[in-house]
């Protein structure tokens, strides 16, 4: 059994970056704090993903000694080709948004209070999923959105909704 296969997935970014383009309503905050540039994107191509599996993408924070590995990449989104390349585009739109919620910012009161200190905020933190701070995530799309068989709209284009 050999290591796993990742694929880099500059649609991934690409998307990240669109969506940080073009819903500023929804993640102007974030943008303060958070670039595609900060994200190391792949896909697993080695294997199928597993029967059971129920999600399409996974978002780790990367801090403290991991850095090491890249200063820059503070996450990593990742999932299987398998199952990312099923997904329509407004999908797989839904699946990154639904990552860039995850990432926890500071608020300009965080940030006031670490400078009186002397120190800076760390980024590479989530925010777990739960389902009061997803809530108007799942009431603009529904409870079963990831599900195969459901249809959403374009988060991109629609701009009625919000997350």
């Amino acid at each position: 059994m050999g290591c796993p296969i990742f694929e880099k997935s500059n649609e991934i970014k690409d998307l990240i970056d669109k969506i940080l383009e073009e819903r500023d309503d929804l993640f102007a905050d974030l943008k303060q704090h958070f670039w595609s540039g900060m994200v190391s994107c792949g896909l697993r191509t080695d294997k199928d993903a597993p029967k059971k599996q129920k999600w399409t993408l996974k978002i780790e924070g990367i801090r403290g000694p991991k850095t090491l590995l890249d200063v820059d990449k503070k996450y990593i989104i990742w999932g299987y080709r398998s199952v990312w390349s099923k997904c329509p585009i407004e999908k797989k739109i839904a699946h990154v948004m639904n990552m860039l919620i995850r990432i926890e910012y500071p608020t300009p009161d965080e940030l006031q209070k670490l400078a009186d200190k002397g120190e800076e905020y760390e980024m590479g933190k989530l925010r777990r999923p739960d389902v009061q701070d997803f809530r108007t995530f799942l009431v603009a799309l529904g409870i079963d959105w990831s599900d195969d068989s459901s249809l959403v709209p374009s988060m991109i284009d629609d701009k009625t909704i919000s997350i």
